[in-house]
């Protein structure tokens, strides 16, 4: 680590006066513990490098990493370059990486590793720069792979209180995106407050002026406007005859061509072996290719960074690079193509040698030996190097590069002839590693391709991985593509007698039946796989199962087994290095406990999920943790708090987990269901509606989009839609399906649509329980939805009968929003009853709920409560069947006076007033005095 340094040889520098102070600036700020991340971009020979090199010249540590252009190069190429000069992250991301076994097919998180991976490398770097910052470059992100990219996004949000400046810089794409690594990441880069875009324009004349002190104006004119302000076809122009034609690119590569014949043929044979190892040139390794002595190559180097062909690079002794990649270009493509062939061949030999000791160099053997030549040898001898580039690359945790060097060797296995065996054993390694990376259409396409090679060759001891490899997808297409391959695997007989892989297919096709809305069949496989799991012991089947069933019909378990489920997957979590079976054990015990009304045991489940998310620092964790804690603060009424969770949910799903689709609908599931709770009508427009489109053949989605148009006051697309689910209601798999029973139930309210409502409620009513929902909005007892389809139906004796059991529920579970639209729903039914002894209770029913929803800031529910106080104070007005005697001496009755008291105050006789007692009874249908009491109470806050 050091500084910058500049020969006596280069050119002068001028202009980029404005970048030069926000870098200084931004130097400065990060000694002071306020670090950044500055991006400078602009087009090819703009002097990116070079005002990066004026800039930090004077810094006290810079440490330099630069990105090529070379398929075969290592994942995290620039930060390994880093990590030399910062000997403190090195072992760090050693330490991180030690210990990750991915071998085992499902047996550790990958995600959960990388996700380590990047954390420990961005505390390493942020400690690094203590106390007195530092300055990290990385040159050339637009060659950057994958997964320097991840290490780069997530330091970047966390430099705004360290001591670290990084200072990216980049090409601008040529005519556009061209769908570059960097430009998937640069949103995301550029979204800190702590990180300033500088794009680099072209030197203005008074900087070419600047540049040719002692030139006539003219000539300062002209090589402006030939060299179009570019600092590097400036110093072209200035070196050529004024008269020239060409643009600053074609003089740029005709002055390297001059250059060159000035130089030794010795010299020019390094130079053409150098442009085939690569733009940056290691003395030894260039040696080692041309068979010279290494003082002699140095000598040669050293001539060519004399005659501006190469420069040194920054803080790596021994270690030259071309002067831009244009004058490596122009080399290279000046070859023909056999010395071009017999260099890389040379090359490829040589190199062996030095990945035999070093894996990092195996890719770039690989992308040698592949443009050696065509033969069947060489080509076979490409796909071996480069499958051995994706091992280590998986050991790094660099899933994309794993990737692409496995499509380099697929290609290569592909051009050497046909070999099935070899070519479906590429394509499951190429589908696992896309996994992993999260390219899940891409990874299931291979999967496939994999599954079918296999079964053409006879490979049958693939057919089950090729089934396993990707899991938990829930996208259109993927269930008939994964189930396809899981029959195909069940259907070998050697599984037979593997009871764990068993288990594991059957868990496997069960997952995807249950996505597919076949909760069924998925119950079937899904019970068979647990048994099986269970009996051989093997804790990534027992985990799959218990996920599998958990998935198919959670509601047709009982809570005990629920429970024990939950605890099964927290239990095998730490043996199968998988910290998510952790959090979904964890959330199905929060689940069963809430239907059970078990708090106790809510709170326990969800301090693990935090204590996970704190340990972990997975986005994934992070986000269910923060779900789950709106939903149940959701489920207690306190609303701020569950509106400021979902919010958080929401940037972290939409900042850290892209690729997940569910993320951004799952906090527009919550605002919805939130609005239809409490009357707040929310803007549910916008991104989490338009994914919908993505998954429209999901049960949830497509009862969910019918709910969303009727809030939004889209009534007529609601009615279409419910036209569309209105068959679905008798389906058994459709309505159990996860929150659709919750989300069907206010569109046949609002559609008064009483068949469906039979239909609905035979299914519902086998799936009662006290509360639910915990992944996106906790519901109440589902006891609430048989009265509200009871009332639909008009039978108002069974509609009071669930709302009364719905509202001792959610009372004692401590459901207070839940409670005030059970009291609601209490309160309508017994009106609708019609009953005169009903009206009382109906009238404190709502009394009661619209203190409640003004309370807890209801103002849908609190409107229909006031309308159904003055509803009951009506009825009770007009259908009070006493006399006013007899409405006298139950007032005296209820004021706990005896019929003697009573006899004597109104000077009647005692017979006289048991003889109205016993008519109050009558006509009220009550049993007692104490009933009488009751009721005149009530009667009495009805007329007030």
């Amino acid at each position: 680590m050091g500084t910058a340094t500049r020969s006596a040889g280069d050119p002068a520098f001028v202009g980029r006066t404005a970048e030069l102070a926000q870098l200084t600036a931004g130097i400065a700020a990060a000694a002071a513990g306020r670090g950044g991340l500055f991006l400078l971009s602009g087009p090819a020979g703009i002097g990116k490098t070079r005002t990066v090199e004026e800039a930090v010249a004077d810094a006290p540590a810079v440490a330099w990493g630069r990105c090529v252009d070379d398929p075969g190069a290592p994942p995290l190429w620039p930060w390994r370059r880093v990590a030399r000069a910062l000997p403190g992250v090195r072992a760090a991301v050693a330490e991180a990486l030690s210990g990750i076994d991915l071998a085992r097919e499902g047996s550790a998180d990958p995600e959960a590793a990388r996700f380590a991976l990047v954390t420990t490398a961005t505390e390493a770097l942020l400690d690094a720069a203590e106390p007195d910052g530092v300055v990290v470059v990385l040159e050339d992100l637009h060659w950057a792979d994958e997964t320097s990219l991840r290490l780069l996004r997530h330091l970047a949000g966390e430099l705004q209180r360290s001591r670290l400046l990084v200072v990216g810089t980049y090409r601008d794409p040529a005519g556009g995106a061209e769908g570059r690594p960097l430009d998937r990441t640069l949103p995301d880069l550029l979204r800190w407050p702590t990180t300033r875009a500088l794009a680099l324009a072209p030197l203005t004349e008074e900087d070419v002026r600047a540049y040719l002190p002692d030139a006539p104006l003219e000539a300062v004119r002209v090589a402006h406007r030939r060299s179009g302000g570019n600092p590097l076809y400036l110093r072209a122009v200035a070196r050529t005859p004024a008269s020239g034609d060409g643009d600053g690119g074609t003089e740029l590569r005709h002055l390297v061509r001059t250059t060159l014949t000035a130089l030794s043929p010795a010299v020019l044979d390094l130079l053409d072996t150098a442009a085939v190892l690569g733009e940056e040139v290691d003395a030894g390794r260039l040696a080692l290719v041309t068979g010279r002595p290494p003082d002699e190559v140095r000598d040669g180097l050293d001539a060519a960074v004399r005659a501006g062909v190469l420069t040194a690079v920054p803080d790596t002794p021994g270690r030259r690079r071309f002067a831009h990649a244009v004058v490596r270009d122009a080399i290279y493509g000046d070859l023909s193509p056999s010395t071009r062939e017999e260099l890389h061949r040379r090359s490829a030999e040589a190199l062996e040698q030095v990945a035999d000791d070093d894996d990092t160099a195996a890719g770039l053997v690989a992308g040698h030996w592949l443009r050696a030549a065509t033969e069947r040898a060489t080509l076979r001898r490409a796909a071996s190097w480069a499958r051995r580039a994706a091992d280590a690359a998986t050991g790094s945790l660099a899933f994309d590069e794993a990737a692409r060097f496995l499509a380099m060797a697929l290609a290569a296995t592909d051009r050497a002839g046909p070999a099935l065996g070899d070519r479906a054993e590429l394509l499951l390694e190429l589908a696992t590693a896309e996994f992993r990376a999260g390219r899940f259409g891409e990874s299931l396409e291979h999967a496939t391709a994999a599954s079918d090679a296999a079964a053409e060759c006879g490979r049958t001891d693939l057919l089950a991985p090729a089934a396993l490899t990707v899991q938990d997808v829930a996208a259109p297409g993927f269930p008939p593509a994964v189930l396809r391959m899981c029959e195909r695997a069940l259907a070998d007989p050697s599984v037979a007698g593997r009871p764990a892989l068993r288990a594991r297919l059957l868990a496997q096709a069960a997952s995807v039946l249950a996505d597919a809305g076949r909760g069924t069949a998925s119950t079937v496989h899904s019970t068979q796989a647990l048994t099986l799991a269970e009996e051989s012991g093997d804790p990534q089947a027992v985990i799959d199962a218990v996920r599998a069933r958990m998935k198919a019909h959670p509601t047709a378990l009982p809570r005990a087994e629920r429970l024990r489920l939950g605890r099964l997957a927290i239990d095998h979590a730490a043996a199968t290095g998988q910290p998510l079976a952790e959090l979904w054990g964890a959330k199905w015990r929060i689940d069963a406990a809430l239907e059970g009304g078990d708090t106790a045991t809510v709170e326990d489940e969800l301090a693990r999920v935090t204590a996970l998310a704190r340990r972990t620092r997975l986005p994934l964790v992070r986000w269910h943790d923060l779900r789950l804690r709106a939903s149940v603060a959701a489920l207690y009424g306190r609303f701020e708090e569950a509106l400021a969770l979902n919010e958080e949910a929401r940037v972290v799903g939409a900042t850290e987990l892209t690729q997940d689709l569910s993320a951004a609908g799952m906090s527009g599931a919550f605002l919805y269901q939130y609005s239809l709770v409490t009357g707040i009508a929310h803007d549910l427009e916008g991104e989490a509606v338009s994914l919908m489109d993505l998954a429209d053949d999901v049960p949830i989605v497509q009862a969910s989009r019918t709910v969303v148009a009727l809030v939004n006051g889209r009534r007529d697309e609601a009615a279409a839609r419910y036209a569309q689910l209105r068959p679905r209601m008798a389906e058994p798999d459709f309505v159990e399906s996860a929150g659709v029973a919750e989300t069907l139930v206010p569109l046949v309210e609002e559609f008064g649509d009483a068949a469906a409502a039979e239909a609905l409620g035979a299914i519902i009513g086998a799936m009662p329980m006290d509360a639910g929902g915990a992944g996106v909005y906790c519901c109440g007892s589902l006891e609430v939805l048989l009265g509200r389809l009871a009332a639909v139906r008009g039978r108002w004796d069974e509609a009071v009968g669930h709302f009364d059991a719905a509202l001792a529920v959610d009372s004692r579970t401590g459901a207070r929003p839940a409670a005030v639209n059970d009291r609601l729903g209490l309160a309508g039914a017994l009106l609708e009853r019609g009953r005169a002894a009903d009206l009382p209770r109906a009238h404190e029913l709502a009394r009661t709920a619209l203190a409640e929803a003004r309370r807890l800031g209801m103002p849908g529910p609190a409107g229909r409560a006031a309308a159904l106080v003055e509803r009951a104070g009506r009825a009770a007005r007009a259908a009070d069947p006493l006399t006013g005697r007899e409405r006298e001496i139950a007032t005296l009755v209820a004021a706990a006076l005896t019929n003697r008291q009573i006899a004597d105050r109104l000077v009647l006789s005692e017979r006289t007033i048991e003889s109205h007692v016993r008519n109050i009874l009558a006509k009220l249908g009550l049993a007692n005095r104490t009933e009488i009491a009751t009721v005149t109470a009530a009667h009495g806050r009805a007329r007030s």
